[in-house]
């Protein structure tokens, strides 16, 4: 497992945000530096800490905080290269979003896109799975607003979702109803969410008359999982542990079948990669509990329950033995320093 590790996004997802910057002014050669971008990182992909340390620096720099869903009411589909031009074909917006969640791994890798319908309401989900890629307000919101705007596409300039739903504690959103959803707002959720009848996923999409879209999609949403299968082994554990924690179960097993393997071969295939699942796993509660430590007002009992602990004491054992410090200490003192511990590589060691 490569120690340098880093998540990716397509560099041509940047070319909005920057138009943006250079729109309104900005310095976008200073906000390169600050987040660490090089001319050689506009090729190809680019590391996804980057592309979100980008759009945090240029909504502080322009003193713009709803900077990303400005930018994402206006993204091109087209910065997402085949994906993008299909999603525009596609016959229904259902179909859009569908085809949007399953090929996503082909522009932006450790990352989750749902789509599901529960009690007459579809639920469109985004989320970084990587919690130490933080803050990441502004690429929470520009995604949502990519998606919103698809959505509006097809229901309509007067559409409203019934919800959005944010990861972080605040936003500019509740505050410029004009520029933003122009509905509830909810924050410090699991993730990053639309809600939106699900009567709408049925709805046809403009010019959506191409005969080539169900071979097209089909074939692109082939090379989006054949992307995510060459990725380590380990990686694509840790992916699977990071969308599942909090949700469902993440026992050994269950990841070995939605990997495709036994668990037998997935316990040989991460020791040839000097790799074993319960430091993976405890390497992903103990990322997850430091972001939610970092939050205002969670609670020790509700991080426990939701890494899967059975008591408070065990999730702080086991906090304690890895970190060197107890839950409540580390609070104390990511409450008087930054915003995080690192963000680009993968930890993969034990402590």
């Amino acid at each position: 497992m490569p120690h340098d590790y880093q998540p990716r996004i397509s560099a041509s997802t940047l070319n909005d945000p920057l138009r943006a910057v250079e729109f309104m002014n900005g310095d976008a050669g200073r906000i390169f530096r600050t987040a660490g971008i090089g001319p050689g990182d506009l090729e190809g992909e680019i590391g996804l800490q980057k592309f979100v340390a980008f759009c945090e620096h240029a909504s502080d720099q322009l003193g713009l905080p709803d900077f990303g869903w400005r930018v994402g009411s206006v993204f091109d589909l087209q910065n997402l290269g085949t994906l993008g031009d299909f999603i525009q074909q596609a016959p229904t917006l259902g179909a859009a979003l569908s085809l949007f969640r399953n090929a996503f791994p082909m522009v932006q890798s450790d990352s989750e896109m749902r789509l599901s319908t529960e009690a007459g309401k579809a639920l469109l989900t985004y989320r970084i799975l990587d919690a130490r890629i933080w803050p990441r307000q502004q690429d929470a919101e520009l995604t949502l607003s990519v998606l919103h705007s698809l959505v509006r596409s097809a229901a309509g300039p007067d559409w409203r979702p019934d919800l959005l739903s944010l990861e972080h504690e605040s936003s500019a959103l509740q505050h410029r109803s004009a520029a933003g959803p122009r509905c509830p707002v909810q924050f410090a959720a699991a993730s990053n969410t639309l809600v939106f009848p699900a009567v709408l996923l049925d709805l046809p999409l403009a010019d959506s008359d191409s005969p080539a879209f169900k071979a097209a999609s089909q074939s692109i949403v082939r090379s989006a999982r054949q992307n995510e299968r060459e990725a380590p082994v380990a990686v694509r554990v840790r992916r699977e542990l990071l969308m599942r924690i909090g949700r469902e179960s993440f026992e050994q097993t269950v990841i070995a079948t939605a990997l495709g393997m036994s668990r037998r071969t997935l316990r040989r295939k991460l020791e040839e990669e000097g790799q074993k699942f319960s430091r993976l796993l405890a390497g992903c509660r103990m990322e997850i509990a430091k972001r939610m430590l970092r939050a205002p007002g969670a609670q020790l009992h509700d991080i426990s329950e939701r890494l899967g602990y059975s008591e408070v004491s065990a999730f702080e054992r086991a906090f304690r033995q890895r970190e060197g410090a107890t839950p409540s200490q580390y609070r104390k003192q990511a409450s008087g320093g930054g915003a995080g511990d690192g963000a680009a590589g993968l930890d993969t060691g034990s402590k």
